[in-house]
């Protein structure tokens, strides 16, 4: 049974673990090939031992030569399921159809920078029209779920809600990798490590964040700030680090292709986002026994019971809000019982086996 995803980018990214993933679990069930609108194929990396095909595919600057592109490409492939991912890829929804493809599952994980308050009501309106085309639609987020049918006007037996997982036995405590990678970065033991992992996007709202770190690092010149990952606010960041005098105590480790030692080094995770949806970062920052500080956006809380296993606030509270919640959380005793919490929750709710099982049964009962 042939499987063809069509993504928008298939960058080191929450959505790209998912799919990794599920190729990994199925491979000896589907033939899968990948087809990114964008080339950018760093994904491919965590599926370098896999049976996986990468198409080639140069996206025209003209539409209407991009559409001729991809339709030819959807063509040639002809298979038995065609899964498209978020924004980027709903042309190849009704070009799939044109093509005479008869399954196409559309997943949505969450919308672009450029949507990060509010979607744009010219992509709704192609989102209304679009939507409609895919055999079931697949998200992650009661939010999701509730827009779809309540702006798209999808029915409920067309939308599958499936929670993101993660392997539990990989994204584990390791205190003697702990205690490697803080040393590697300039850590002691007697400093706090607040972290944050993914794209530096200007969604992830790090004007907050800097606010928060700032105002505890003055009050507690043990804290320190650990950023991993790249994206376009990384200048930014940078210099604003500089003009609040903080930039001693921050680290930037730049992309990396696995972040697992890393967040075994934090010991608070920290994402005031203004828009998220189901941040496989937070499941891995839990997993490892990381406690959690987010806005309570998308789906977060219901990853996260606040006060339990993280804490959870409205990303239009005050920065001192925050800020008590992080002061908190430097006492040891506090992190140890919450981030054991955490750790627990993830373990009982978001294994990756069962986020492959319900994918499974929703291609095997559609074919």
């Amino acid at each position: 049974m042939k499987l063809l995803h069509v993504v928008p980018s298939f960058g080191l990214g929450g959505m790209e673990k998912v799919i990794c993933t599920f190729i990994k679990h199925t491979t000896p069930t589907y033939q899968h090939s990948i087809l990114t609108l964008d080339n950018n194929m760093q994904a491919g990396g965590w599926l370098q031992d896999e049976k996986v095909q990468f198409l080639d595919f140069e996206k025209p600057a003209q539409r209407r030569r991009f559409f001729l592109a991809l339709a030819s490409a959807l063509r040639h492939v002809r298979p038995d399921l065609l899964m498209t991912y978020n924004w980027g890829a709903t042309d190849a929804i009704w070009l799939g159809r044109l093509a005479g493809i008869q399954h196409i599952i559309h997943s949505e994980h969450g919308f672009n920078v450029d949507e990060g308050r509010a979607t744009l009501w010219k992509r709704d309106m192609i989102r209304l029209l679009v939507y409609r085309l895919a055999s079931k639609v697949i998200v992650v987020s009661r939010e999701l779920q509730t827009l779809l049918q309540r702006e798209y006007l999808l029915t409920a037996d067309r939308i599958v809600r499936i929670s993101n997982g993660i392997n539990t036995s990989y994204y584990a405590p390791d205190p003697e990798e702990r205690q490697r990678v803080r040393k590697r970065l300039g850590f002691t033991e007697a400093h706090i490590v607040v972290g944050f992992s993914g794209r530096l996007d200007p969604i992830k709202n790090f004007d907050l964040l800097l606010q928060i770190f700032s105002s505890c690092v003055h009050k507690n010149p043990h804290v320190r700030l650990l950023i991993v990952g790249d994206g376009p606010e990384k200048k930014r960041l940078a210099s604003l680090c500089y003009d609040k005098g903080i930039h001693p105590s921050v680290v930037f480790t730049g992309q990396q292709d696995n972040v697992l030692p890393f967040l075994r080094a934090m010991d608070v995770f920290l994402l005031p986002s203004l828009r998220e949806q189901m941040p496989m970062t937070i499941l891995e920052a839990m997993a490892v026994g990381v406690p959690v500080i987010a806005t309570n956006v998308g789906e977060i809380p219901h990853m996260i019971d606040d006060g339990v296993n993280g804490v959870v606030h409205r990303r239009d509270a005050p920065v001192e809000v925050f800020v008590q919640s992080l002061s908190l959380l430097l006492s040891p005793t506090y992190r140890k019982r919450m981030g054991e919490s955490a750790r627990q929750k993830i373990m009982a709710s978001f294994q990756q086996e069962t986020m492959v099982q319900r994918y499974q049964a929703l291609i095997e009962g559609l074919l």
